[in-house]
């Protein structure tokens, strides 16, 4: 390289710092600095043979580290014209063109770089941003816009489908995505396609790396055509490496993926998934956001654990509120709430055919269990604020339990809604309710430490009070 990996950091990031944070923000715009693109390119291991193209390449940190591991044939292509310049001013042993390969198809994309087959490898951070009105979409081609909103509408989705264009059937694709595009909804039908026509090597969780960009981000690597029997390497960033967590079958998912830290946490899924009903299946009432605009509505700030801040909790009715912001620090928030008390948008209700089945729902929602369940297999192990929201609380199992553990968990949460909030019985009582929720579950001696070593490390001090 003709430039010292000291000044290519100095110049970029220089670049950078001078563009508008709005307009980076409307345009998904944050480059990877050549320490993270440095520990890619070394992970993948690249024949310095084969093409390398990154299509979204910015400053060209990519290109850079390519070049810095051997590599011989490196393209990058970008629709700014001062990150183009000053990318081949950087790397100049890259080819590097001025073009759109978002919106431009994968064959247009190709010509421009003068290249006559598809690469064997394409790398890079393509921008995340939801494609609304204020996005330029240059495109003529209706069916490939019509797929990507059906599967996100986000033009890191774009970004996905082109890659699939560039790269041979053989070749590998490696981005730097969202990491909620392995959970949330709305992206399930491109997740859908990639388990079953694609392979995928490994998803690495790299948390918040981007400190302004909401969210956490994965580095996804995939193989561009199926294989059998493939094994997917899930891997966490840490300390600058990339740290082997499980290998699970891809057969296993069939749409959400999660990330398991390790085979106990896998195992513990399973066993919770494959024994017991469903909240969704179990619950026989409304479960959703309070829609009250009255003055005297509760507010998810007027609740605490297992009451109200300012009011007695009522002994009777079929309701339990939920605060509806949910964090890993404090987890599960939700109180009884009788009949007649009325809630916002800030409130996620349930309600059930009687007191005694709230309470006993109420009990185990405070568990550290069903808090490992929501935090670990409902969130992805986000350590971002979510929400309590109707398709998340469906999700928990639950055991229908009509013996004498039933009553003793009704009894015990009527004991803690009495008891002085935070004091030491109160916390007494609290890891009476998670030992009796164990209990219930069936849960073994090595997974309750497991769990509670999880969930202590996670939650705040104030929640774990021993005195």
């Amino acid at each position: 390289m003709s430039i010292t990996i000291n000044e290519y950091m100095y110049r970029s990031n220089l670049f950078e710092n001078s563009l508008d944070e709005q307009y980076k923000k409307n345009n998904g715009i944050y480059y990877t600095d050549v320490r993270l693109s440095n520990i890619i390119l070394n992970y993948l291991d690249i024949d310095t043979s084969k093409t390398v193209l990154d299509p979204c390449c910015g400053v060209g940190s990519f290109l850079y580290s390519a070049l810095s591991n051997g590599c011989k044939n490196v393209f990058g292509i970008d629709s700014d014209t001062k990150s183009v310049n000053l990318t081949k001013e950087l790397v100049s042993k890259s080819i590097v063109k001025k073009s759109d390969s978002i919106w431009k198809s994968g064959i247009e994309t190709l010509k421009v770089l003068g290249l006559k087959e598809k690469v064997d490898y394409l790398i890079g951070n393509p921008p995340y941003c939801p494609l609304e009105k204020d996005i330029v979409i240059d495109t003529k081609d209706y069916h490939f816009l019509r797929k990507v909103k059906d599967s996100g509408s986000n033009l890191f989705i774009a970004a996905l489908y082109r890659a699939f264009e560039l790269t041979k059937d053989d070749g590998i694709i490696s981005y730097i995505i969202p990491k909620n595009f392995l959970h949330v909804s709305c992206y399930s039908k491109l997740r859908k396609e990639i388990l079953r026509n694609k392979s995928i090597i490994s998803i690495i969780d790299i948390g918040s790396y981007f400190p302004d960009v909401r969210g956490e981000q994965i580095i996804l690597t995939i193989k561009n055509k199926p294989s059998f029997n493939n094994l997917i390497e899930i891997k966490k960033l840490v300390n600058n490496k990339f740290v082997d967590c499980c290998d699970i079958e891809q057969t296993f998912y069939k749409d959400e993926i999660l990330l398991f830290k390790n085979k106990e946490e896998y195992s513990i899924y399973c066993k919770l998934e494959n024994t017991y009903e469903k909240f969704g299946d179990l619950c026989t009432g409304y479960v959703g956001r309070g829609k009250s605009t009255s003055d005297n509505a509760i507010t998810g700030k007027e609740i605490k654990k297992f009451g109200f801040k300012n009011r007695k909790v009522p002994q009777k009715g079929n309701q339990v509120f939920i605060q509806n912001i949910y964090s890993a620090e404090s987890g599960i928030i939700a109180t009884f709430a009788g009949k007649n008390l009325e809630a916002t948008q800030t409130i996620t209700i349930f309600t059930d055919g009687d007191e005694k089945m709230c309470r006993y729902i109420l009990g185990i929602l405070h568990s550290r269990l069903c808090n490992f369940y929501l935090l670990k297999f409902c969130y992805n192990s986000s350590k971002l604020t979510m929400h309590t929201d109707a398709k998340y609380l469906k999700k928990i199992p639950l055991v229908r339990d009509y013996s004498d553990l039933f009553d003793q968990l009704v009894n015990l949460v009527k004991l803690i809604e009495t008891c002085d909030y935070m004091s030491s019985m109160w916390f007494e009582m609290l890891e009476s309710l998670n030992a009796l929720v164990y209990k219930i579950y069936g849960i073994s001696d090595n997974e309750i430490k497991f769990i509670d070593s999880e969930i202590i490390s996670l939650q705040s001090n104030r929640w774990n009070n021993d005195k």
